[in-house]
Parts: structure tokens; C-alpha cells; sequence
């Protein structure tokens, strides 16, 4: 269906300067867009992105309205000084010069916006609404946002709806007529070298993309801000859904997401690239200082009343157990995974990361049954010992490097298994008598062809 153009548009072209805030937005004298209880749309979202010309900007001089759920905002800082609404035929990003927006503009909210006095224009090939236009770098104008006092006279609020529901789309529907579209893509993975890495570069707050890979075919970017409350959380292995608004940057396809939540890669991954990922827990979930509680998972005290407490050092989250201060004669203590089915596998492999600390001859050890029942005494089952490298030594500090488990195959098990970390250690009087070493566990992985 071909859209009518927006009419009476005055062209801003490359040679042209505006000044900032006043000479941009000049319907100062307008009425608030909210007085009132009729406000209604003029014109779709996909009207208003066909009457945009590629490459110019355009001050909108008609009194067109268009209206739009928002999809996203700042709750997170994924998305700067932005908000996207959507109707039923289009998407459109708008800058906006505050800050909490999210505050007065949540998802699900309906919003009105009145167009006379914005602009529509480009940045890197991604069509924004907003009040000015920057063009500092020639190359790639960017539109100013809205002024804050300009917000009650651009935006009405409307009703809280329901979210619409993401578009599932296939590689090749991509194209710039889904820009900022809410969207969903399915048997989606990250770049085996982009797996188990911060979002973004946290520290730095710099923005950083990771490679989506879909199955079928096709890749885009994964483009988070070191801003984001979650540019610390580390990227998922596995392979599934993921949805979020779709950008553009030149000639890249990317992806923004709100949160992690849009975020559901807990699948194998794509067949004939590799190993799959048949299981794998980083503890990034975990609660800081408590016991370490993750659904179908077993922290059970054999003999004493120690557990494996999650733990958390430079934004990292891991396991760990001590006997340190117990003062009990005897600790045995399990923490047993899920049960893991190697019938549609082969060549399974476990790997893991462990660091000891004030190592005094406590014991940690990783073991494998085949007749353990899932409940809460493991040690009733017949359990095998799987030969693994286990952080040892660091007698006076924490071990300052993870060491890494090496490749423990599984390849001779068949059926459903379980895999267990046992630790013995006791805080006898007497220092001699003392087994009370720190082991911490991260990065649990089995993976299989």
C-alpha cells in the first residue's frame, strides 16, 4: 500500500544553521497538547515516515498529530534522552532533553504528539523526530532533542495500555520500514567470542556490540550503552529468543534492548557450528551473601550446617564454601546440578572455574552418578569421581587467577547424569588440625555434539 507524503514540508538543507533552543521550535505560543480531552491522530506513524525525504531534514510546518504506544524508554539508560512509541503501522524514535523520562512516559503508554515546529531527519540512516538539528559533523546530522519546557506543548498523555506484542520477524524482513519496530527473532545466538561478556563496557561507560547470529541465516548487532543498569551482566551461551527495538546505523542492523528480560537465550545452539552448549550456570542470578538457591539445583549439608553461599567481587558472581569460623568438627557439603540428559549428545564435555583461598587441606571435588535420585540426600547414590584441575595452593591469600578445569569428558555416559561438587573440609581447635580453605566455583559448562 503506498502512503500519501506529508504536505507543506520546508526542506532544511545541508547550508543551514539553526539556533538552539529558541530558533528551532517556534510554536512557543501553542497551547499544551494536553488541555483538552479529544486529542486524536491525524495521521499513521508510517504516513509521517513516507513523507520523509532520505538524506534531508525536514522542519514539519502542518498541525498533524500522530499518536503511539511506547515501547521503549530510559528506565534502564539503554536508551539516552529517547522514547519510541508505535502504532498499528509504524515506528518512530523521539529525542526528548530529559532525564527519567520513563517517569512520565512508560511502556504501554499511549502518547500524542503534536508535529508542527519538529523535525524529521536522519542519524546514521535511523529516522528520529526532535527540535533542532546539530550539525557539528557534516556527515551525520543529528537531530537535537525536544526542550523540556516544549514537552506538555508536543506531548499528550494518554491511557496505560496493554504492551503490543513484538513482531516476529525473519533476517531478511529487516529493512528500514521496521525501524524502531518492537520486534522478536527466534533460533537467534551470540558469536561463540561474544558469549559470557559484559553487555557493555561498564567500567569505561563505553557502548559496545555483539554479534547476533541467527541460524537460518543472517547476523546483526547486539548494541548496548555502558550507561545500562545491566552493562555488567554477562551475555548468555545459548541459543532462542530475543526481542528489542530495531536501529540502524549506516549500513548495520542492530538491536536495542530494554533489559535482560528481553533476553532469552537458554537453548543448544545452532547444530553443525560447534559444540553445543547442553548446560551452563555463570551464578550472575544469584543473590549476594545467601544461599546459593537456583531452581532443580541441591545445596545440601552432609554433615555439618555449611552451604554454598553466592558471593559477588568486581561486579563477578560466584559460589563459594569455607569452613572458616565454623567451628565444627566435620563439614560435608553438596551442590548438586540439575540432571543432565546425554542421550541426544556425544562428545560431551564439563569444564568449570575455581579459585582457592588460605589453603589449608579442605577439599574440593566434582563428581558424576547415574543412580541419584534428585533428592535431598545425593550421598545414598554411587558416585564416581571425574578427574579435573581444582584451584590448590594459595596458603596465604586468594588465589588472584581462575583455574581452569580442563576438558572433562563425559563421553562414556549415557541417559540422564548428575554432576556434583563435594566439599569436606572442619575448623578443629588447633591450627594444625584446622581444613577450613575458601573455594569459590564459577562458568559451570557441558557442552556436546
Amino acid at each position: 500500500m503506498k502512503y500519501p507524503t506529508i504536505p507543506n514540508y520546508t526542506l532544511l538543507f545541508i547550508g543551514s544553521l539553526f539556533l538552539w533552543p529558541l530558533g528551532c521550535i517556534k510554536n512557543l505560543d501553542q497551547p499544551p497538547l494536553n488541555e483538552g480531552t479529544n486529542v486524536q491522530a491525524t495521521i499513521a506513524i508510517r504516513t509521517l515516515r513516507d513523507g520523509h525525504i532520505p538524506g534531508n531534514t525536514e522542519r514539519l510546518i502542518d498541525n498533524q498529530i500522530i499518536t503511539g504506544i511506547v515501547t521503549a524508554n530510559d528506565a534502564n539508560d539503554n536508551f539516552y534522552k529517547t522514547i519510541v512509541i508505535q502504532d498499528s503501522t509504524a515506528a518512530i524514535t523521539i529525542r526528548l532533553d530529559g532525564f527519567g523520562l520513563a517517569a512520565d512516559y512508560p511502556l504501554g503508554k499511549r502518547l500524542f504528539i503534536r508535529l508542527n515546529g519538529l523535525f524529521l531527519g536522519e542519524y546514521g540512516g535511523m529516522l528520529q523526530l526532535g527540535g533542532g538539528v546539530d550539525k557539528t559533523n557534516p556527515s551525520f546530522p543529528e537531530l537535537l532533542p525536544i526542550p523540556s519546557p516544549l514537552f506538555a506543548k508536543v506531548i499528550a498523555i494518554g491511557n496505560q495500555e496493554k504492551m503490543p506484542e513484538p513482531l516476529l520477524v525473519k533476517f531478511e524482513q529487516l529493512k528500514d520500514t521496521m525501524q524502531g519496530r518492537l520486534i522478536e527473532i527466534d533460533s537467534v545466538e551470540l558469536a561463540p567470542s561474544d558469549t559470557a561478556k559484559p553487555f557493555a563496557d561498564y567500567v569505561n561507560k563505553e557502548t559496545v556490540s555483539h554479534t547476533l547470529r541467527i541460524c537460518n541465516g543472517g547476523s546483526l548487532y547486539l548494541r548496548t550503552s555502558g550507561f545500562a543498569s545491566f552493562a555488567a551482566v554477562k551475555t548468555p551461551r545459548g541459543n532462542g529468543r530475543i526481542k528489542g527495538i530495531y536501529t540502524v546505523f549506516g549500513s548495520q542492523k542492530q538491536l536495542l534492548i530494554r533489559d535482560t528480560a528481553d533476553v532469552q537465550l537458554e537453548g543448544l545452539r545452532c547444530s553443525g557450528n560447534g559444540p553445543r552448549i547442553l548446560f551452563y550456570e555463570d551464578f550472575e542470578n544469584i543473590p549476594i551473601n545467601n544461599f546459593v538457591q537456583i531452581n532443580a539445583w541441591k545445596n545440601i549439608a552432609e554433615t555439618g550446617s555449611q552451604f554454598f553461599l553466592g558471593k559477588m567481587v568486581s561486579n563477578n558472581r560466584y559460589a563459594e564454601i569455607s569452613a572458616f569460623a565454623t567451628a565444627q568438627p566435620a563439614i560435608a557439603t553438596w551442590l548438586v546440578l540439575p540432571p543432565i540428559n546425554l542421550n541426544s549428545s556425544s562428545s560431551e564435555q564439563l569444564s568449570f572455574l575455581t579459585k582457592d583461598a588460605f589453603d589449608n587441606g579442605a577439599v574440593l571435588q566434582v563428581y558424576i552418578s547415574t543412580n541419584h535420585d534428585g533428592g535431598s540426600q545425593p550421598w545414598k547414590a554411587r558416585w564416581t569421581v571425574l578427574k579435573s584441575t581444582i584451584a590448590k595452593g594459595s596458603v596465604n591469600s586468594i588465589a588472584t587467577k581462575w583455574t581452569q578445569s580442563g576438558k572433562v569428558s563425559l563421553s562414556s555416559y549415557n541417559g540422564t547424569v548428575y554432576i556434583a561438587f563435594k566439599y569436606q573440609g572442619n575448623d578443629l581447635p588447633g591450627i594444625n588440625n584446622k581444613k577450613t580453605t575458601a573455594f569459590q566455583l564459577d562458568e559451570i559448562k557441558i557442552v556436546g555434539n
